[in-house]
């Protein structure tokens, strides 16, 4: 396929990814406890929810307050819905692994095959698959491939980020 960058607005970056949940604290103390994002300003938009992002203000993760997301039949998504997942560049892989671990969280890890990257992989209370993706140069003593158990969604582990 040859695609004619001339003529297009190029993309050069990933704005932010949205997510709808049932649970607005909980979602927050999520990733802020687990992935180290923090609350960052939001515009007075006349719904719920809550921004997060990067210590340098970045928003990177926008909440929307009300119900989890559902398919067409009205069941509760379980995953990501069409979005297979979300991924973020990160950095301290040993550091984040050790985290999930202090929460119980299931999480997977593995090598990219014929590439210097890391992968870990947990889902968010709302089921949405997170990707930590990392650099194994800027990772001295990466275990890579360590599994940290079968990663699965499981609600009942998500109850401790409730206020």
């Amino acid at each position: 396929m040859n695609v004619r960058t001339d003529a297009a607005c190029p993309v050069i970056g990933l704005a932010h990814v949205t997510i709808k949940v049932a649970d607005l604290p909980a979602t927050i103390a999520f990733y802020g406890k687990v992935l180290g994002l923090a609350q960052v300003p939001r515009p007075p938009f006349d719904f719920p929810g809550a921004w997060l992002g990067t210590p340098d203000g970045d928003a990177l993760v926008h909440l929307i307050a009300g119900e989890r997301a559902r398919n067409d039949d009205g069941a509760i998504v379980k995953g990501s819905a069409a979005i297979d997942h979300v991924s973020f560049w990160a950095r301290g892989f040993e550091t984040q692994r050790a985290r999930f671990e202090t929460f119980g969280l299931p999480y997977r890890s593995q090598p990219v095959p014929a590439s210097d990257l890391l992968q870990l992989f947990v889902y968010d209370p709302n089921g949405v698959l997170i990707e930590l993706t990392y650099r194994l140069r800027d990772e001295p003593g990466a275990v890579v491939g360590q599994r940290g158990g079968a990663l699965r969604f499981e609600p009942g582990l998500y109850a401790r980020f409730r206020a």
